[in-house]
């Protein structure tokens, strides 16, 4: 090695060494030029000069292919096409190969010319996967759109701020405010639910401030309400949009000074919370048809997160089934699927979302009586879909959704056979010819 060179490299090791979080620099093959120690550190046990010439996805995913074959988003070429610095979140994969979500900050690099000579890559943690498990539940994805969602939580979850959550039935959002509390300051004090569809107005009051003994028939004995139990804590409003028009005003005036009053008594009590609401309705919607109060919709909505349908991030399917099937079998017996199962269920859109998928499979399970899950264990509205379509090239295409709009269901085919195009073209029902027009509209060739 010649003395320039080892100067070079000496400058570039000093360079990513300074830099507070794990850093490496890449050049456009995907391949390592130099690393930090914390780099090294979070994902190997090498030294940086060991993981030179290594390729970036071979030590964060330990992947032999690019992250954007497994559904991912690649920060390298984004930046070296825009020469503009990016920011995505992955899913990585630690020195003990745990996954772990991170923030990758993509920077160019460049060279006296003017272009870009290398990327700079900067990773911030986002959550461990064991963050995400809640008892025998667990949030789980690694697209595109549930890691935006987890970024997000994470960022909100740093504020004290109100936060609405949105989303459709069955997408979880009882976990993403469990998440949210997990990763708060306030994550060793109480988190209180309450549904607030299954309480009349007269018992939500109770519940939600308490009373005294003797306040109304049969309240022998004082009681806290949640809003107290609450206090440095936080409280989680389910079904926030059912509350009535009287429950609105009584919640404005406890956000707005931060003061309650039991039922039946003339005290003023503080309480410190961080509300949390969550909903499926459009509340913007509700605001204009006077069915919610503006000035309630407004305080709760300063922070707000929207959870992905199940059917905009299919991709993820495999992973959920995985899971649940692991918590459904019994421990002796391995959870499997045949593929043909798994392509109906990655073809069903489950208007009921993760919810639906962990109710159909429990169904199936039983059904299949530990044996390994085939169609005919699942129910008939995933067991017969739609007609089948032709191709572009004219072949038969059973697996239309796939060749048509579903880039989602294309990348969680092309993630379970390790970006194989020959098994994934035979999965999907198409053509391997079909498959590569396909994989290259979605630049994933």
């Amino acid at each position: 090695m010649g003395k320039t060179h080892k100067d070079d490299h000496a400058l570039l090791q000093s360079l990513v060494e300074a830099h507070p979080e794990p850093f490496a620099l890449i050049d456009e093959h995907f391949t390592i030029v130099a690393c930090n120690k914390k780099y090294a550190d979070a994902y190997t046990d090498l030294t940086p000069d060991d993981i030179v010439g290594m390729k970036c996805h071979e030590v964060s995913h330990k992947s032999t292919d690019r992250c954007d074959l497994n559904g991912e988003e690649c920060p390298l070429e984004r930046v070296f096409e825009s020469r503009h610095p990016v920011q995505v979140v992955h899913q990585h994969f630690d020195r003990n190969r745990a996954p772990y979500y991170v923030n990758v900050h993509g920077s160019p690099i460049r060279a006296q010319s003017g272009g870009v000579r290398y990327f700079g890559e900067a990773m911030a943690p986002i959550s461990r996967v064991d963050d995400l498990d809640f008892d025998d539940e667990r949030l789980i994805g690694c697209c595109p759109s549930f890691v935006n969602m987890l970024d997000n939580l994470s960022l909100v979850a740093q504020t004290d701020l109100p936060v609405l959550i949105h989303g459709e039935t069955g997408t979880g959002k009882e976990l993403a405010a469990l998440f949210l509390h997990r990763k708060s300051r306030r994550a060793d004090r109480e988190f209180v639910t309450i549904d607030c569809t299954t309480l009349s107005d007269a018992m939500f009051v109770a519940e939600l401030f308490g009373h005294e003994a003797g306040a109304f028939t049969g309240a022998a004995a004082t009681r806290k309400g949640l809003v107290e139990v609450a206090d440095g804590g936080t409280l989680f409003l389910d079904e926030f949009g059912e509350i009535s028009p009287e429950i609105q005003t009584k919640l404005l005036r406890v956000l707005d000074r931060g003061t309650f009053r039991r039922l039946g008594s003339n005290r003023e009590r503080k309480a410190n919370f961080r509300l949390i609401c969550a909903t499926n309705r459009n509340l913007a919607q509700r605001v204009e048809a006077g069915a919610f109060r503006a000035d309630l919709f407004y305080r709760v909505n300063s922070m707000q997160i929207t959870l992905p349908a199940l059917r905009h991030r299919k991709e993820d399917i495999p992973q959920l089934v995985d899971f649940f099937l692991r918590k459904l079998m019994p421990a002796n017996l391995a959870p499997l699927i045949s593929d043909a199962a798994l392509e109906a269920l990655l073809r069903y859109d489950f208007p009921g979302n993760v919810r639906e998928l962990k109710n159909t499979l429990e169904r199936a399970v039983v059904v299949a009586r530990g044996g390994t899950l085939e169609p005919q264990h699942l129910p008939a509205e995933l067991r017969h879909p739609q007609p089948s379509a032709k191709c572009d090239d004219g072949a038969d295409c059973g697996y239309h959704d796939a060749c048509a709009d579903d880039p989602g269901i294309i990348r969680a085919a092309l993630a379970r056979f390790g970006g194989n195009r020959r098994k994934t073209a035979a999965f999907l029902k198409v053509s391997e010819r079909t498959l590569y027009r396909r994989l290259k509209a979605l630049g994933l060739t």
